[in-house]
């Protein structure tokens, strides 16, 4: 949880801990619905040791899919995807909501590490983004 002024952020987030530049894909329901939890224009920043966004070092990116519910970028090492944020609301990890009504719209994630494929969706996300002071993040390690 960050606090900006008097209003409170809660972030996704996916760090990656390695040496190497990673693949992610993810797709989308819904993309640009105004009730949508995650967006397609995700940010990178360089990762602090914990692997928190560094917010005074944004990475530029490029979305290697052209499509409004599917994005495809290479995370670089020892930095952080922001994919999607909450500003003074809440997100309840059983209901998949936030208390203003933006609901869970990931269809899967996917990245590969060392040989090893991940699939995360709406099964199990709460399984590998876990809470951190409001955030919710999940470490890629080597």
């Amino acid at each position: 949880m960050m606090f900006a002024g008097c209003s409170i952020q809660h972030y996704f987030i996916l760090g990656n801990s390695t040496d190497q530049t990673i693949s992610i894909k993810y797709s989308l329901e819904d993309a640009k619905s105004d009730k949508a939890l995650f967006s397609p224009s995700g940010e990178v920043y360089q990762s602090t040791r914990e692997y928190f966004p560094n917010w005074e070092h944004q990475i530029p990116y490029k979305d290697l899919n052209n499509s409004d519910n599917d994005v495809w970028i290479k995370l670089g090492p020892k930095s952080t995807l922001v994919f999607g944020a909450l500003s003074n609301e809440k997100y309840d990890k059983t209901t998949m909501t936030s208390s203003s009504g933006k609901r869970f719209n990931l269809k899967e994630m996917t990245f590969s590490v060392n040989g090893v494929d991940y699939l995360i969706d709406k099964n199990n996300f709460n399984d590998f983004f876990l809470e951190d002071g409001g955030t919710f993040k999940y470490v890629i390690q080597p």
